[in-house]
């Protein structure tokens, strides 16, 4: 079933993901969400706009592809300069946030907007881009490997790993390691990766409600650190819909099942 309606949990990632890439925009020219706005019209003003425009067309689903090729473009530019030189692990050199939004737009650059678009409407959009389906099954499979890496690093910190703070049995946060850790290396092997992509979300959904209560009044993720867990809840969300990727535990279990099948018929 979920597979069968995989694009529309892309759509939802998409939606999702333009409405917190949109804060960026906001801070940088309005000076909105707690932060103080960039003078116009200086270079990070500028790059306010464009994450402003672009983020609004990316949730209505307008020129998706090559909006999201323009985004990945900048995610990929601002992890390199900005982040890559502080460090080797994203969790430690600031950029892991950069490299999720850029697995995001690579998502929507390959694959589509999804079933809710305004592409849909005016299919031509986008089209010089449509070739790019094919490569389809290599992005899912670079979806898999790179958050299940990202998210592995957070249940390591947990466990006294990449400069963490080890969390003792029986916190909260210990178990959440083992979710995180444990998690994280199944994903990236893709070991039932329905299954425990599913639980990986529900775990970043309690992480990120968990975190608002008491209720503080901060509307907007990025007022209260809490952008990392939105997206990777539906970006889990959206792995559980598509299921295994290629060259994963999953995907080779499948073939020798159906060669099995195959040699019994």
């Amino acid at each position: 079933m979920t597979q069968k309606h995989s694009s529309l949990f892309l759509s939802i990632l998409r939606i999702v993901g333009g409405i917190l890439f949109w804060q960026h925009g906001a801070q940088k020219v309005f000076g909105w969400l707690g932060a103080e706005a960039a003078s116009a019209p200086s270079p990070l003003w500028m790059l306010g706009v464009l994450e402003l425009t672009a983020s609004v067309l990316i949730i209505v689903g307008l020129l998706t592809r090559p909006v999201a090729l323009v985004l990945l473009i900048e995610m990929a530019v601002v992890y390199i300069v900005q982040f890559m030189p502080r460090g080797a692990w994203p969790i430690n050199n600031g950029g892991e946030l950069s490299l999720q939004y850029l697995l995001v737009f690579l998502v929507l650059l390959v694959v589509g907007p999804g079933t809710i678009a305004a592409d849909k409407v005016f299919s031509r959009c986008g089209s010089a881009l449509r070739s790019l389906n094919r490569f389809t099954p290599s992005t899912l499979t670079l979806l898999r490997l790179a958050t299940g890496f990202l998210f592995w690093q957070h249940g390591a910190g947990k466990f006294g790993m990449l400069d963490g703070r080890v969390r003792e049995f029986p916190e909260l946060q210990f178990f959440a390691g083992i979710l995180e850790f444990f998690g994280g290396l199944l994903i990236f092997f893709g070991i039932w990766t329905r299954p425990v992509a599913f639980i990986l979300s529900g775990e970043m959904a309690v992480a990120f409600w968990r975190s608002r209560l008491p209720l503080d009044g901060n509307f907007w993720p990025i007022e209260d650190s809490n952008e990392k867990a939105v997206l990777f809840c539906f970006v889990f969300l959206y792995m559980m819909a598509t299921g295994q990727s290629k060259w994963s535990i999953d995907w080779l279990y499948s073939r020798k099942s159906k060669k099995r099948a195959l040699s019994r018929a």
